[in-house]
């Protein structure tokens, strides 16, 4: 072990951040947070407390012996003074003046190194594990970048007020006390003064630091406001190119920063104001103290050593008040970031695992909706009354115009939203009586819109089934019909194949490369329920035609439930479910609905290009 590991190691140690248990966040204000924190760093805490007066004792103490040593001297001269207080001076040498580096050490290392580094880390971990356990609905809602920044800005604003509170203010106190006594021992007269000068700034702080919160809040929103609508602006910066739109949203952009500008200038306008007040009280103290101190000089109430300590303390003691009141801004900047944040990491959420639930096991894959109603939000039902059962293995196509409720109810199955009636079962299990990632664990998913990780190639498919080998995840791309291409990928830091990174949302890749990776890893994953959302649509007639036999290979034995636009897959289907306004109005195998007079063969009729409609413009003909 090196001397820097002996040294610092057990300071690193102190604080696991990422072993500490999550414990949801209380949900009644700032401060039940800040004392959530504290309770789980307040061993390194106290310590950091305790170090934070130590040091401050060791500073008052060596004033005194200082001004001990000057009055000395200064009346018995040097040597005399030697070989009378050679005890003091021992005491200073040996025991105050070593003790202040080794405090000194210990005091910022537990605070930079330590509460600086640790700290930040477990409260954004804690934060995601909130963030992360929220319903889809949650996400809908925020930019990601407001999510996120106002994760990273609580982590600061909770760091900063903790360390105010156990190091700032337990020295700040002792400071002012310390301070007091001392002078009083020096002369009543000199105590006096600084007494005044200490409550007329608590007076005033008392009014103006509470105004600090709600205008720090509005800064924290604005913040995050520019962070959110910074990161959409990146994210969809293809299609703004597309439209050559840079301008207009630069243009929106700006407008959002300049009204955070203004917000901080409006913030900062009552930090300014207050130190003046503060530059006023100081220099009517360093006037009544300077007068009172050579008056005493001169009439022989105070000696040359008490007035040099006087003078110490009042300059230390004027420096300390702006440290103060930075430090009462930065405690309310903080209680207006947390405020901003506590909708982010508070929010209890909607869809939540019973205590008693238990691991799905799907033994056959009958899936049923019995009765089943939803509306978003208090909305018009989408859902409305729908029953529908799928027998095990059974491959059902569901066909609608848009908004008839077909993403809808697959995201139901999936439990991204709790039902308003009704129940959803799988093997007669009802899905609320299971845990969510057991469920969820049971069904493949291939959507349109395909999310791909900025990570490797590899990574993404191995998402399928964390634990598969790289043979495994080679073998599901050759079927998916991806190997050929990933082979020949590269990315800017020279990483090949499937070490390439994919970019973010995979925008390094093609919709249609993008949907055979996400065909890979439903591969792999081999669950026995499937849900696909018209997994070959990005894909060219050849490469379609390709995959169309791999997933029919794939999907025997299980269960399907396809949101079917492509009349290949309909084909494939063996029933299909037309549905209406969130109502199943057709059932039945597609080339019996044809020659129905039903809305399915009217859609029919309409197809182009191999696909049937999911809007009409004007009547459909009978």
């Amino acid at each position: 072990m090196s001397i820097s590991d002996a040294i610092y190691r057990p300071f690193e140690r102190l604080i696991r951040p990422l072993d500490i248990p999550y414990r949801p966040l209380p949900s009644k204000g700032p401060v039940p947070v800040l004392l959530h924190f504290i309770s789980m760093f307040r061993g390194v805490l106290i310590a950091l407390a305790l170090s934070s007066i130590m040091f401050e004792a060791i500073n008052l103490t060596t004033i005194w012996g200082l001004s001990v040593i000057v009055d000395g001297v200064t009346h018995q001269g040097a040597c005399a003074f030697l070989r009378s207080e050679w005890p003091l001076l021992a005491f200073l040498g040996f025991l105050i003046f070593p003790m202040m580096p080794i405090v000194s050490f210990v005091l910022n290392t537990l605070n930079s190194h330590t509460l600086g580094v640790g700290m930040p880390a477990a409260i954004q971990w804690q934060g995601h594990k909130a963030v992360e356990r929220q319903d889809l609905a949650f996400f809908h809602d925020l930019f990601a970048g407001q999510v996120s920044s106002r994760l990273q800005q609580v982590a600061s604003a909770v760091q900063q007020q903790i360390i105010a509170a156990f190091q700032s203010i337990p020295r700040f106190i002792f400071q002012m006390v310390g301070s007091v006594v001392l002078l009083g021992t020096l002369s009543w007269q000199l105590a006096l003064p600084v007494i005044i000068w200490i409550m007329l700034n608590v007076i005033f702080a008392a009014k103006v630091v509470p105004t600090f919160a709600e205008r720090s809040r509005r800064t924290a929103k604005q913040r995050s406001l520019v962070a959110g609508a910074i990161t959409d602006l990146y994210t969809n910066m293809q299609m703004i190119k597309q439209f050559a739109a840079e301008d207009s949203e630069a243009g929106a952009i700006r407008r959002i920063i300049q009204k955070a500008v203004q917000t901080q200038h409006n913030e900062q306008r009552i930090y300014r104001s207050s130190e003046v007040t503060v530059v006023i009280l100081n220099s009517v103290l360093w006037i009544t103290m300077l007068s009172i101190g050579f008056s005493g000089l001169v009439n022989g109430f105070l000696t040359v050593g008490e007035f040099v300590a006087a003078v110490y303390i009042l300059h230390r003691l004027s420096t300390q008040i702006f440290t103060f009141l930075q430090m009462g801004q930065q405690v309310f900047q903080a209680i207006g970031t947390i405020r901003d944040a506590m909708p982010v990491m508070t929010t209890p959420p909607t869809i939540i695992d019973r205590p008693d639930a238990a691991s799905l096991a799907v033994t056959d894959g009958e899936i049923r909706f019995e009765n089943v109603r939803f509306a978003y939000k208090g909305g018009k039902p989408v859902i409305d009354g729908l029953s529908l059962s799928i027998r095990p293995g059974e491959k059902v196509g569901l066909v609608g115009l848009s908004g008839a409720g077909k993403t809808t109810l697959a995201n139901l199955l999936l439990r991204f939203y709790d039902i308003g009636d009704g129940a959803i079962l799988i093997d007669g299990e009802d899905i609320r009586a299971v845990t969510q990632s057991s469920l969820r664990r049971a069904i493949g998913v291939i959507a349109q819109d395909v999310a791909l990780l900025h990570r490797s190639v590899g990574d993404n498919i191995r998402y399928g089934r964390p634990e598969a080998t790289q043979a495994e995840i080679e073998e599901v791309a050759r079927m998916a019909s991806a190997d050929a291409f990933i082979v020949d990928l590269a990315d800017g830091e020279g990483r090949k194949g499937y070490n390439a990174f994919v970019g973010d949302r995979g925008i390094k890749l093609s919709g249609g490369q993008r949907q055979r990776v996400a065909i890979a890893r439903v591969l792999l994953k081999n669950a026995p329920i499937l849900v696909l959302d018209e997994a070959t649509s990005a894909l060219d007639s050849e490469s379609e035609a390709a995959i169309q036999q791999r997933l029919d290979l794939v999907m025997q034995g299980k269960t399907v439930i396809a949101i079917a636009h492509r009349l290949s897959t309909i084909a494939s289907m063996d029933r299909i479910v037309v549905l209406e306004h969130g109502r199943i109005v057709e059932e039945g195998r597609p080339e019996l609905l044809v020659e129905q007079d039903g809305l399915f063969a009217r859609l029919w009729k309409r197809q182009t290009g191999g696909f049937i409609p999911e809007e009409i413009d004007e009547p459909l003909p009978d």
